[in-house]
């Protein structure tokens, strides 16, 4: 009976994420600076600006707000313990960048921001005088 896996795979754990043989270069994927994937939401009061940022830790980002426009920069390095090899790398490293330009309407001393599984989530209050004012109707009788 022949076997179907070669005995190699049984012994080394790493054989289904090994690279295949080449230059010791091509284990580190390239830093590259992105925008990051973003959603943004609004409602009466509020503007919620949502990135994607994976892996990334609240001291590796930075949020500025300067002419109207708000800057969202990060920056990841891989971390490999002293003394290790790396094996394998197929995470992504380096920077990323996304700017706004921010409405009139909204309150740039409002900024706040949460780092939560991954996804920055940025929120921005519109100034009082823009938001809508509810009339309150009164019965003539």
């Amino acid at each position: 009976m022949r076997c179907l896996v070669t005995p190699f795979a049984f012994n080394d754990p790493f054989a289904r994420v090994r690279p295949m043989p080449g230059p010791k270069s091509q284990l580190n994927r390239s830093s590259s600076s992105h925008d990051a994937p973003a959603r943004i939401h609004e409602s009466d009061s509020t503007v919620t600006i949502e990135l994607d940022v994976p892996g990334f830790k609240d001291d590796d980002l930075e949020i500025t707000v300067n002419d109207g426009e708000l800057f969202i920069v990060g920056t990841r390095q891989a971390e490999i313990p002293s003394g290790a090899e790396l094996m394998f790398n197929n995470r992504q490293t380096g920077s990323i960048q996304r700017v706004v330009k921010l409405d009139d309407s909204l309150d740039p001393e409002s900024v706040d921001a949460v780092l939560e599984f991954g996804v920055l989530k940025i929120m921005l209050s519109r100034k009082p005088e823009t938001q809508p004012t509810p009339i309150r109707i009164r019965s003539s009788t």
